[in-house]
């Protein structure tokens, strides 16, 4: 038969039993509706191109020996859990009367318990964050544990980098996690070379060539901020190894806006429990966890729960538990993120807020750097918008702060941010803070930030033109996957 009769056969015959094949795959993965429903429409509407896609992205493949030592570590580090929670059961944690069922099931699904005589220090720009961590780690006594997704030299990160191989020359251990991805440049760089060649530690999380995607999905990252000195002082937060005066000013999109919080006290060996595991995993050496290295010596009053999430915890641990912070609220709910592409749930979750009488409002840049973001959020935003829901549009650059505040008495700040490859896919680092005073702190810089804003006017929101709702109705097919 002639090929230019059978060709086109053959090749519609295969694409259809690549998207029968896959369509029976994603329906068989028990993933949420959302997200099986985006994904049913990438195949079948994209010949080839979707399945590929698929296959390249959308399952949440760690590559088998990654996964081998990943679960050798949490094995090795057991008996360190268990010790923390006999201490935490011992000791008295004030916790809000409202919030001790979040407390316990943020218990049950992650593991670590809310441990009391902390203290926290916000710090509210990068200028203060550097300058804090500088002086930190040129005091450090003996260890210097960072984990961060980007490390991108330039301005004060260059102080930074000389700060810790000043450090090491004075023979104190230093271990540095970058993600393979965010930190790609410095990872190649000739400090990075010469930095190791000066015996400091500098490790690559999920590294990514193209051999390991076909075992491994490429855009699940590392998207941790942490610092930890001596296990005695620890940091988190938004804010990358980046200076907002040099990062990213070819998107357009102004300087970068982020918290980190500055932290003493027993919540610190638990910030030093996670990144040593996470540094295990990646340089595969499975470390000591020492019951030694356990202190619950008080050094203020805040209640502090860390949070880490991501593949090898229970799937969707972070959703669930924001989840149940939205459900807590009962007179006011502040949430801002850079990012803002929530699933129904989130949604369905905000809009009850707002119609139980919950002042929410919504802090989102005016600008983000992500196109298919800046596309699917307005609408995302409809339902909020029409069940009254405040949405503010910050102004003084990219708001990268991810904060919320709960009725002037409970807070979370992190890494994490209100889309969907934060709340399933990437690693990501949380504080649930249970302390009015704290709360306040970052209420009133939530505040700050609202006042540098612009709120969505709803009447010319509903204005948009037929086009402009028409592309966002798409994107929101795809926003469970972005």
């Amino acid at each position: 038969m002639d090929s230019q009769i059978w060709l086109p056969y053959l090749i519609y015959s295969l694409d259809l039993i690549i998207r029968i094949g896959l369509s029976l795959r994603i329906l068989s993965r028990s993933m949420s509706v959302g997200v099986t429903f985006a994904w049913m429409t990438i195949v079948l509407a994209v010949p080839y191109l979707g399945a590929f896609l698929y296959l390249l992205i959308g399952e949440n493949r760690l590559g088998e020996r990654r996964l081998l030592r990943a679960r050798a570590v949490i094995e090795q580090s057991h008996q360190w859990r268990k010790t923390l929670n006999k201490h935490a059961a011992l000791s008295t944690t004030a916790i809000p009367q409202q919030y001790t069922m979040l407390d316990l099931q943020a218990r049950n699904v992650i593991g670590y318990p809310t441990l009391a005589g902390n203290v926290l220090q916000l710090l509210t720009d990068y200028e203060t964050v550097f300058r804090s961590l500088i002086n930190d780690i040129k005091d450090a006594q003996s260890s210097c544990l960072l984990e961060f997704y980007i490390l991108e030299e330039g301005g004060l990160v260059d102080d930074v980098l000389q700060a810790v191989s000043d450090t090491g020359k004075r023979g104190i251990k230093i271990n540095i996690l970058l993600d393979s991805v965010g930190s790609k440049g410095f990872l190649k760089s000739h400090t990075c070379k010469n930095m190791r060649d000066a015996g400091i530690g500098i490790t690559e999380a999920l590294h990514v060539s193209a051999a390991r995607m076909l075992f491994q999905r490429v855009d699940i990252r590392n998207h941790r901020k942490i610092a930890v000195i001596d296990n005695r002082i620890a940091y988190t937060g938004s804010q990358n190894l980046v200076d907002p005066r040099f990062f990213k000013q070819g998107a357009g999109v102004g300087e970068w806006v982020d918290i980190m919080m500055r932290i003493e006290g027993p919540a610190v060996s638990v910030l030093h429990n996670v990144a040593t595991m996470d540094w295990s995993v990646e340089a595969g050496k499975v470390a000591s966890f020492s019951e030694k290295s356990i202190s619950m010596q008080a050094a203020g009053d805040i209640p502090v729960q860390v949070i880490p999430s991501g593949p090898v915890f229970r799937v969707g641990a972070i959703h669930q538990l924001l989840m149940g912070v939205i459900y807590t609220a009962r007179h006011e709910l502040v949430i801002t993120t850079p990012y803002f592409a929530p699933d129904d749930a989130l949604t369905e979750a905000l809009v009850a807020a707002a119609n139980r009488g919950v002042k929410v409002t919504l802090v989102i840049p005016a600008r983000v750097d992500s196109r298919l973001i800046r596309y699917a959020t307005p609408a995302l935003l409809e339902g909020l918008i029409t069940a009254g829901i405040k949405v503010a549009k910050f102004d003084g650059g990219l708001l990268h702060t991810k904060s919320i505040t709960v009725d002037d008495s409970f807070c979370v700040a992190g890494s994490v941010n209100m889309d969907m490859r934060s709340l399933w896919l990437n690693f990501e680092i949380s504080l649930f803070v249970y302390h009015p005073g704290f709360c306040k702190q970052l209420r009133e810089l939530q505040q700050l930030y609202i006042k540098q804003s612009t709120f969505v006017d709803p009447v010319q929101f509903h204005k948009r033109s037929k086009t402009q709702r028409l592309a966002a109705s798409i994107m929101r097919l795809f926003a469970p996957v972005l």
